[in-house]
């Protein structure tokens, strides 16, 4: 009967198989491969069991969110963000702290790449107790008495240096890049005198600090604070899944061992 059926009805077969072909794609969206890939911790050197939501090496971009990724190269780990890469020196999943420092900076603060360390809003904030410092490059002040803050990098000329974030004004190049607040130290204003004395005033005057804390300073490296909401996935892993990434839904999903099973972590 259900032969004759299908054999006289072509549109009941196209209809059955349609039916079935949309049954079985939910089932295709999550298999035992994503839930043992998502499993694998990322390690690289001092870095271990760092999971949800970074991903890279053995860890696919299901299983992080996208702008999240770390490599390895050798024993270091380093992250890109906003196209400045960055070492990571540490991972504080609890309090959701990255500490990183810039890679271009390692030998030195006179040969950066010209980019200034920009964060992404909407994925991370500068962590407590840091401040971005402005670094300029190839300014005219070799007729000026050196002092505290004022280093010659040779073939990118005389460098100073200004708390917050700027442009280079009129230098030729600048860098953001940010530094514990406590390096920070203003230059003092100078002392009233009796007689008025015309004094040139320069916007890039009012950091007091010399190069080799500056340059300490920075590869200490500085905290970044991830904003992406991990309450869902402690539910997730302690209903034995493990924590992922849609990129179709663009949200956090949570994958099971079962072969096809999965859930939107809201």
């Amino acid at each position: 009967m259900n032969s004759w059926v299908l054999s006289s009805s072509p549109f009941l077969v196209s209809l059955f198989f349609i039916f079935f072909f949309c049954i079985k794609i939910p089932l295709s969206l999550c298999d035992e491969d994503t839930y043992e890939s998502c499993s694998n911790m990322f390690n690289c050197g001092k870095l271990n069991n760092i999971g949800f939501p970074f991903w890279g090496d053995n860890r696919p971009n299901s299983c992080g969110y996208p702008g999240l990724k770390l490599n390895c190269q050798g024993s270091v780990a380093t992250i890109k963000i906003m196209n400045v890469t960055y070492q990571v020196l540490g991972v504080n999943p609890d309090a959701q702290i990255l500490k990183i420092t810039r890679e271009d900076f390692s030998t030195g603060i006179c040969s950066p790449k010209f980019v200034n360390s920009t964060l992404d809003p909407s994925l991370l904030d500068l962590g407590i107790g840091f401040q971005n410092l402005t670094i300029v490059y190839g300014c005219d002040f070799s007729s000026l008495i050196p002092f505290l803050g004022q280093f010659n990098c040779q073939r990118n000329g005389f460098t100073r240096i200004k708390s917050g974030a700027y442009g280079p004004g009129e230098c030729k190049v600048s860098v953001v890049v940010p530094v514990p607040v406590s390096v920070v130290v203003p230059v003092p204003a100078p002392v009233p005198v009796p007689v008025p004395v015309p004094v040139q005033s320069s916007p890039w005057t009012d950091i007091e600090i010399d190069q080799s804390k500056l340059e300490e300073a920075i590869r200490e490296g500085f905290d970044v604070k991830w904003k992406v909401y991990t309450a869902a996935c402690h539910n997730c892993t302690r209903s034995k899944g493990v924590c992922g990434y849609d990129l179709k839904r663009n949200q956090s999903t949570c994958y099971y061992s079962s072969p096809g099973t999965y859930t939107t972590c809201q």
